[in-house]
């Protein structure tokens, strides 16, 4: 009797210690989903208002001194050559990326593969596109400039969203993205309001590091995104001092714009041939890492 009475309190312990394990994962799991519509929320309201912000600004017409670059000088019978030259790292990016191609641990879903083939191919149009607009500098030209820049933004945000909120919206939101951000650029061209390409650049801009701060990432190697995010930002600040930048260097603040966006773009295709999954292929492709470990960090307490 005494040993029955011993194994069945050791029984009731084991099935209190059970539930209990339960309960907290229960309860982890529940804080996880509601920090995580917090967090979606944040995204939700900073898109609501962008689009309000879209629709309260009056049309943008282009500058037409936005052409006009502190440095045009010819040299080697290329017109403003530092402007033109400057676009060759792109090339070298695109070509370093087919490396990253090559990893197989770099992408858990074949479709990020085809965000990041965009991403590459993207990248070296827009050296193209930028040798072709310097030069000879017009709003004719410029289109062809800021074309493949929308793929490449809108690839990189695509592939975020399913690195960090989930793989089977940034599968989804791939295609309209591109296609979103074409058709900004060419309403641009065909209208002259500027609106919704400022929208769509702007916009990717502030989203990348609001979902980097706000959903941790899939991968390894995830805290060398706030790098091309500050080189990023370094070549929009180039490019708005351009002229003054020109007094103390003489090809002025454009030609460092396109090294340091040469850069962020770099550094993002070595942190993706270099990255590895942080977890295995079976968790649900629609629920973020974030709540996966809460479950799992819940389940093992």
């Amino acid at each position: 009797m005494y040993t029955f009475a011993r194994g069945s309190i050791g029984d009731q312990a084991k099935v209190i210690e059970i539930s209990r394990r339960s309960e907290r994962a229960s309860l982890c799991n529940l804080c996880g989903m509601t920090i995580l519509n917090r967090r979606l929320a944040t995204i939700v309201g900073a898109t609501s208002l962008l689009a309000i912000c879209l629709v309260v600004v009056p049309p943008i017409a282009q500058d037409p001194l936005y052409h006009v670059f502190a440095d045009g000088r010819t040299l080697h019978n290329v017109p403003n050559f530092w402007n033109v030259v400057s676009n060759v790292p792109f090339f070298i990016v695109a070509l370093y990326g087919i490396k990253a191609l090559h990893a197989r641990r770099a992408f858990i879903e074949p479709w990020e593969r085809i965000a990041f083939c965009t991403f590459l191919a993207g990248t070296a149009a827009v050296g193209v596109g930028s040798i072709y607009y310097h030069l000879r500098p017009d709003d004719a030209r410029l289109v062809w400039d800021r074309l493949p820049m929308i793929v490449v933004f809108m690839s990189l945000v695509a592939s975020v969203i399913g690195e960090r909120i989930g793989m089977k919206a940034g599968k989804l939101l791939l295609a309209p993205m591109i296609v979103a951000g074409l058709g900004a650029v060419l309403y641009w061209r065909l209208s002259g309001d500027l609106r919704s390409y400022a929208a769509v650049q702007f916009g990717s801009m502030l989203a990348v590091p609001i979902i980097l701060a706000l959903f941790p990432s899939r991968y390894s190697n995830a805290g060398r995104m706030w790098w091309m995010v500050i080189l990023y930002a370094l070549a929009k600040l180039a490019e708005l001092l351009d002229h003054e930048i020109a007094s103390v260097v003489t090809m002025g603040g454009h030609p460092w714009k396109h090294l340091a966006a040469a850069c962020a773009a770099l550094l993002y295709v070595d942190t993706v041939a270099r990255r590895r999954p942080l977890q295995a292929r079976q968790v649900s492709l629609g629920q973020p890492s974030f709540s996966a470990l809460l479950q799992r960090q819940g389940a093992n307490q």
